[in-house]
């Protein structure tokens, strides 16, 4: 019979000290040759060949067998033996959702899904929620690897890694859509938040604005955000900006970013120097500062000019029309999808670019 050269297996080192159960790493390997080396319908090895090639037992072989037979990799017959089965291909896309009120979220949601339309594949939202466990949220996951491939999105960081890590060690192919903490290895898409600030700035300060506030209307603890502190930071310090600051509006997770903004603006105005500019890391923070001034009769742009960062729909409908660093979402979307077929694992972080509305002007 045809089976896989066994040279493919001399090269497999299943460690004892990973960590990670020896059956999984078995699973891992095996799936791997499959996709990779293997013919729709060819035999495949034997338990006694993959024991001793291996150098794991017969119920870690067994194990991890049953599970890639239960994922439509394998067909086992007791007559005829195991061998490898293809013709299966992935038809749905699952995304991980966390469900809480982002308009961002909601429209690279809808990205997802007309990108998903595009190339003919079922989208299957799966909702989570504040507090959940990791293996609560996998719960939700019905169809085998094989079957449909995954995007994350609208995660808190931590959560993040940990449910692509969980996916990718049941055989899942997933990315992670802009959120995780710099040294993640696994495929993932994201906007480039310090290009982001950098646009933002330099469209201020060329229209002669020199006490610009970066409004953190977004918790501070999170990576993404103090990427942009920390560039808005720098910038300032660079371009002789003495006059321009941060202010913290000690939002939490889970916080209206809308109410955070909201309840610092008296402070930030009556400051010393009183901005004629102010920056927010969110649309929502921005549409604060709007309601604000209007309540206050101070006029935008005349007297004080607000950019957004996201560039989400409602903010073509605000009075004055919101300029927003925006995210390139349907392109986060689209490169998101590619990467799920990508053979290695890839990071990649997309240029923003500034939607221009009415709400900024000269100094």
């Amino acid at each position: 019979m045809n089976y896989p050269s066994t040279d493919l297996l001399d090269r497999v080192l299943i460690s004892r000290d990973r960590g990670m159960p020896l059956h999984l790493q078995v699973r891992g390997t095996l799936r791997e040759v499959i996709e990779n080396h293997c013919e729709d319908g060819q035999a495949f090895w034997t338990e006694a060949l993959l024991m001793e090639k291996l150098d794991v037992s017969r119920a870690t072989v067994r194990k991890a067998l049953a599970e890639l037979t239960r994922e439509g990799l394998l067909v086992r017959k007791a007559a005829l033996g195991t061998s490898v089965t293809k013709k299966l291909v992935a038809t749905t896309l699952g995304v991980f959702v966390h469900q809480y009120n982002s308009d961002f979220q909601s429209e690279l949601l809808q990205a997802c899904a007309a990108e998903a339309s595009k190339r003919g594949l079922q989208i299957q939202p799966y909702y989570t929620h504040n507090g959940e466990q990791i293996s609560q949220a996998f719960e939700r996951v019905q169809l085998p690897p094989h079957q449909q491939r995954i995007i994350i999105l609208g995660e808190t960081e931590g959560f993040t890694g940990q449910l692509y890590r969980a996916l990718h060690d049941r055989g899942y192919h997933a990315v992670i859509v802009d959120a995780i903490r710099s040294g993640f290895r696994g495929s993932y898409v994201g906007t480039d938040n310090t290009l982001a600030i950098e646009l933002g700035v330099s469209h201020l300060t060329e229209l002669g604005h020199r006490r610009i506030v970066l409004l953190v209307n977004e918790p501070a603890e999170v990576e993404s955000v103090q990427i942009k502190i920390e560039t808005f930071e720098r910038l300032i310090r660079a371009r002789g900006l003495s006059e321009s600051r941060v202010a913290l509006c000690g939002a939490k997770l889970g916080d209206s970013s809308f109410d955070a903004a909201t309840a610092v603006m008296d402070d930030v105005w009556s400051g010393a120097p009183k901005p004629t500019a102010i920056f927010t890391v969110s649309d929502p923070g921005a549409w604060a500062v709007l309601k604000w001034c209007s309540e206050r009769r101070i006029e935008v742009p005349k007297d004080l000019s607000v950019l957004g960062f996201e560039g989400v729909r409602p903010s073509r409908f605000t009075h004055p029309t919101l300029t927003s660093v925006a995210h390139p979402i349907a392109e986060l979307a689209r490169r998101a999808i590619e990467l799920l077929w990508e053979k290695e694992e890839q990071q990649e972080l997309l240029a923003p670019y500034l939607l221009m509305g009415e709400s900024t002007g000269p100094a």
